[in-house]
């Protein structure tokens, strides 16, 4: 068996149904929302026509006016049904999916049993995700603990499961920086760095896409709390696609850059619109083209109902049914293009890891 079959073999993943080799993850989204709730700080419109829409049910009637405003609509930012899910989830599944990571923690709505329940009714394999989202979310127990305390807890998780249902989740994240980057916020990234440390699970960073805090970030994770590069993945980097010079020296700094705001359309009020697909491309192709292919991965952050097929979204299938094809288009290798969903985010867990041996191969990157 060679060094990377070993590797794979050799690391498991917790998903919501127990561990598994990563060897079995297949075609995997690395970045989704099967169930969340995104309410906690909705507010009631006084106006009549926006107090309508914000009780009415989500519908395609809807999409148009949901991209420009997700949250005008309670429904819509509350995933909060299996069936449904499990059917958009047939998209993925048709396509040749069998791993989602689910991204959602305690501060969103993590529903452990929910995700079980999805998982086993679709077939597909769940890794749930774990700790704190941006500081506005965060659950008023948890203000003024202190880094230590959250770290213990998140660890918990792990080696316990989520509130006696024995669940373990199988990453840290995503983990919640804002655009204002809050003193609450930087301790919580500390807590889930040195938890990273002790459980060598893939730490996903949540990033103000529209801003350039990458490198403030990596100074704390990697270089202060001595995080491994190859052990963090950057969401959310799709909007920066457009400072390729930025993109490139996060890159060179050896982590892992998530493109999965792909086919999303939303604007985000304060922050700014979601990059076309072919802006997405454009930039992936020139960290293909750099030499930075084994560090992207990508998804699409499914995380409000409007963004279901049924209601007019792009749904879970739309990078492997239409994004990989642009990608060629732009003149990726199809041998990469075929690697972004399976075996780059294997090699997440196995670099993650750090305590399996891996010998790489010819064209590897070298962690």
């Amino acid at each position: 068996m060679d060094g990377t079959k070993s590797a794979l073999a050799a690391t498991a993943v917790n998903t919501v149904r127990g561990p598994m080799p990563v060897s079995e993850m297949g075609m995997t989204l690395m970045h989704e929302h099967l169930i969340c709730d995104w309410s906690r700080h909705a507010t009631e419109p006084n106006d009549r026509l926006a107090r309508e829409r914000y009780y009415a049910v989500t519908d395609p009637t809807m999409h148009w006016l949901l991209t420009e405003d997700p949250w005008s609509c309670l429904d819509n930012i509350r995933l909060d049904e299996a069936e449904p899910t499990v059917e958009e989830l047939g998209q993925f599944a048709a396509m040749g999916g069998r791993t989602v990571v689910e991204c959602t923690n305690a501060d969103i709505g993590r529903n452990p049993q929910a995700l079980r329940d999805i998982s086993e009714r679709s077939g597909l394999n769940v890794v749930m995700g774990s700790g704190w989202y941006v500081h506005p979310y965060h659950a008023p127990e948890t203000i003024g603990l202190d880094i230590e305390t959250l770290s213990a807890q998140l660890i918990t998780e792990f080696t316990d499961g989520v509130e006696g249902t024995g669940i373990r989740p199988g990453i840290i994240g995503e983990i919640g920086v804002s655009p204002l980057f809050t003193e609450h916020e930087r301790v919580r990234l500390r807590a889930a760095a040195r938890a990273q440390r002790n459980l060598h699970v893939p730490m996903l960073i949540h990033l103000p896409g529209w801003q350039r805090r990458a490198h403030e970030v990596l100074d704390i994770v990697v270089d202060e709390e001595r995080v491994r590069p190859e052990a963090v993945v950057l969401c959310h980097m799709d909007p920066s696609g457009v400072d390729p010079d930025y993109q490139r020296k996060v890159a060179d700094r050896g982590v892992w850059l998530e493109f999965d705001m792909i086919g999303m359309s939303t604007y985000y009020a304060g922050e700014g619109q979601s990059p076309a697909p072919d802006q997405t491309a454009a930039a992936i192709a020139l960290l293909v083209e750099n030499g930075h292919g084994p560090q992207i991965l990508l998804s699409h952050d499914l995380s409000v109902k409007s963004m279901w097929t049924r209601n007019g979204g792009n749904g879970f299938g739309y990078i492997p049914r239409l994004f990989l094809d642009r990608l060629e288009r732009h003149g990726v290798p199809a041998e990469v293009t075929a690697g972004l969903l399976t075996a780059n985010p294997a090699a997440t867990f196995v670099a993650a890891d750090g305590r399996v041996e891996r010998q790489p191969e010819s064209g590897d990157r070298q962690w």
